[in-house]
């Protein structure tokens, strides 16, 4: 677990350093917000680990006890403390290093307001909120399962009063964060640009507007809405090699369309609809290999929740208009098997005429083809 998260540790720090440019400059993009979730994860919170193994140790010293032996793996710690401790004095060792790390979290917070840098806003902000959980659900339900860490000590009921009140600030606080993912009260509050103003966070991404539906860059926090949709059988019915999608599968996924974004200058984009706010699946124009050659390809997918309302035939021909009118491409294909007559007809609807048969994938696939003079 540590070297793997090692290693994901060196990457950002590298995705960091090779992209350092954009990402300090005033505009928080896509790739920014992928970025700066990394540096979070996988850079802060070990040294927030540090730093909780540092709380530990010198409460040992503290209370006259021996610091036998201190240890840092990346993720997870210990300290061997070492003298004849009272029960209170056992407790406060092991409610000092959970202290810091919850410490490190509200720091976050209360450092927000006072940075002007945006990407830095974003930064405390997602460090705070990971930071938080780390400390008050993971690490307590991994030390509850598995009879080992500094929460049996904590919760240890007949330390008293220091366990019971202890647990009511936790439940408070754990509360309060299930709130704030919920209607994200406290981004509001903070009034972190882009991010604390649902609109404004939006805006800056858009790419086109229909009736019904926004249609903007992907974000990473589209990960839980988007898994959800891909993880349908049916949605996944055609044009998948591997089916309905894990939720590893999905982050994947989601990577290539923002590197497409940054290297292209569009891809796949997510659908928003009007009415409800939800992310309801994605369409938009790719790179694929089609033949053995690079093309630009019409590609659509919608949660079946949302099917036979003629929201994709509406999110297919914004994007259409916007691949001729705005990134001026010569033509735009469309890869269909032919028993998605679903999807064959949303193709027909937008304009685009079938070419011939081939394979993609392995798969039998009808290739259509649309040219700027159909929309226009």
């Amino acid at each position: 677990m540590a070297i793997i998260y090692g290693i994901i540790s060196i990457d950002t720090i590298l995705r960091l350093f090779n992209n350092w440019g954009s990402f300090w400059d005033d505009k928080v993009t896509a790739k920014d917000r992928f970025i700066l979730e990394r540096v979070a994860v996988f850079i802060l919170i070990p040294l927030g680990v540090f730093f909780h193994e540092v709380g530990h140790a010198l409460a040992t010293l503290q209370v006259g006890g021996e610091v036998r032996e201190f240890q840092w793996r990346v993720v997870w710690g210990y300290v061997i403390a070492v003298g004849n401790f009272l029960p209170v004095e056992s407790w406060w060792i092991a409610f000092s290093g959970n202290l810091v790390s919850i410490a490190l979290g509200f720091i976050a917070i209360l450092a927000v307001p006072l940075v002007k840098k945006t990407v830095l806003k974003h930064l405390f902000y997602t460090f705070s909120q990971a930071q938080l959980v780390y400390s008050l659900v993971v690490y307590p339900i991994f030390s509850f399962t598995t009879s080992r860490g500094d929460w049996l000590t904590i919760y240890d009921l007949s330390i008293k009063p220091l366990a019971q009140i202890t647990l009511g600030i936790h439940l408070v606080i754990v509360f309060a964060l299930w709130l704030n993912s919920k209607n994200q009260w406290l981004l509001n509050f903070l009034n972190i640009p882009s991010l604390g103003k649902a609109e404004s966070y939006i805006d800056e991404k858009i790419i086109t507007q229909t009736k019904r539906l926004i249609i903007r860059e992907f974000q990473v926090l589209d990960i839980e809405a988007l898994a959800e949709i891909l993880a349908k059988p049916e949605v996944m019915q055609f044009s998948s090699p591997t089916g309905a999608l894990s939720h590893k599968q999905t982050m994947v996924k989601l990577q290539s369309f923002l590197d497409s974004y940054q290297k292209y200058g569009y891809g796949k984009y997510a659908l928003i609809h009007r009415q409800s706010g939800r992310l309801i699946g994605y369409c938009g124009i790719a790179v694929e290999k089609i033949e053995g050659k690079l093309e630009t390809e019409l590609g659509y997918r919608l949660d079946s929740e949302f099917w036979a309302q003629g929201l994709a035939t509406e999110a297919a021909k914004a994007c259409l208009k916007y691949g001729f009118d705005k990134l001026n491409l010569d033509y735009v294909l469309g890869i269909v098997e032919p028993e998605n007559k679903a999807s064959i007809r949303v193709l027909e609807k937008v304009g685009m005429e079938f070419v011939k048969e081939s394979t993609w994938c392995g798969k039998l696939v009808w290739i259509y083809k649309a040219i700027p003079s159909i929309d226009k």
